[in-house]
């Protein structure tokens, strides 16, 4: 037998040995691919996980009838280079991209209401103004505040000059809120600053739930607690990607989990509350559950049309605009303050 022919005689058997083996312990079909092994994981194959893939649209409306207010929005833009050409796309609005803090539902119910919605970006190459004698000068974003009604905020890394503004803004009657996420305590160590500042807190981690979730167990449901005004017409919120929060004594914990819930770092059930009220500050553990996508997911529309309502039903007083913080007017009349009393 020549060489040739051996060879050919070797692979024939060579092969018939594989895939005969193959037959036998169940790795070769009629197709000659391998059967797909069966998903383990529960949660991808219960029932209850995806309970609403088509949720329609979202209605977002406000209640609150205030004259108009102005909104300042930081969206956490870092102060490295020029600003861009017209800030408020950074919300989304005026662009036809996906942009880093798509808040339009809020947004737009604000200005469809008549209020403002203007954006923070810091200027690294803006001078600050010079100071009044005996008064200090106001960072940028203490300018911006002192122009503004409410104020809301995805940064937590501000620095001491701007944490004591916030805290004026705040004592003047000025609504806050504030929407965190769950690496926010981790990547940011002014996160505590901010808190303290605003007499809330924040726990480390994510709260999932296997048992029960919207399209995956990060995105967990949320129930109300009692009767307030942020949880008008809401049954269950949606949140994306979750962290606990808290409040100082005096607050009020507004949105809790719903049972099955547990925290990435025990891997224990939680109640902890992922929206919490104190006084003018309201704290969010999520922020992505304001974008379009997620305010058409369970009643995070009602949600938001109330927390419009909240920032624009505040008692501002502005610096200089009567009351304790400035001079009586002519006439010994108080000018207005800008809405209601939440």
């Amino acid at each position: 037998m020549t060489r040739v022919a051996t060879l050919a005689v070797a692979f024939v058997v060579t092969l018939a040995a594989v895939l005969g083996g193959a037959a036998a312990v169940g790795f070769a079909t009629a197709d000659g691919a391998a059967p797909a092994p069966e998903i383990q994981n529960d949660h991808y194959l219960d029932d209850d996980v995806v309970v609403d893939d088509d949720p329609g649209q979202a209605t977002v409306e406000m209640d609150a009838s205030a004259a108009s207010q102005t909104v300042l929005v930081d969206p956490g833009v870092e102060a490295s280079g020029p600003g861009p050409a017209f800030p408020i796309s950074l919300l989304g609005l005026g662009g036809g991209g996906v942009d880093d803090r798509d808040i339009r539902p809020l947004a737009n119910a604000l200005i469809e209401n008549g209020h403002d919605v203007d954006v923070y970006v810091p200027d690294p190459d803006q001078r600050r103004p010079p100071a009044r004698p005996g008064a200090d000068r106001p960072t940028q974003l203490g300018e911006r505040l002192a122009e503004a009604d409410a104020f809301v905020t995805f940064r937590t890394d501000y620095e001491p000059e701007q944490l004591d503004e916030i805290e004026s803004f705040v004592e003047s009657g000025g609504h806050v809120v504030l929407a965190t996420e769950p690496d926010a305590a981790y990547s940011q160590p002014g996160a505590a600053s901010l808190d303290a500042t605003l007499d809330v807190t924040t726990r480390p981690g994510y709260v999932y739930n296997m048992a029960e979730n919207d399209l995956n167990y990060q995105r967990v449901y949320a129930e109300a607690t009692g009767d307030s005004a942020l949880t008008e017409g809401v049954d269950r919120a949606v949140f994306p990607s979750a962290t606990p929060v808290g409040t100082a004594v005096g607050g009020s914990d507004v949105l809790r989990p719903i049972e099955g819930s547990e925290l990435s770092t025990t891997r224990e059930a939680t109640e902890a509350p992922l929206l919490v009220r104190n006084d003018e500050v309201v704290m969010i553990g999520d922020g992505d559950f304001l974008s379009p996508e997620n305010a058409r997911r369970a009643d995070n529309d009602a949600l938001i049309g109330n927390l419009a309502d909240f920032l624009v039903t505040n008692d501002r007083t502005p610096p200089g605009a009567g009351g304790s913080t400035g001079p009586t007017p002519p006439g010994g009349q108080q000018p207005p303050t800008n809405g209601t009393a939440a």
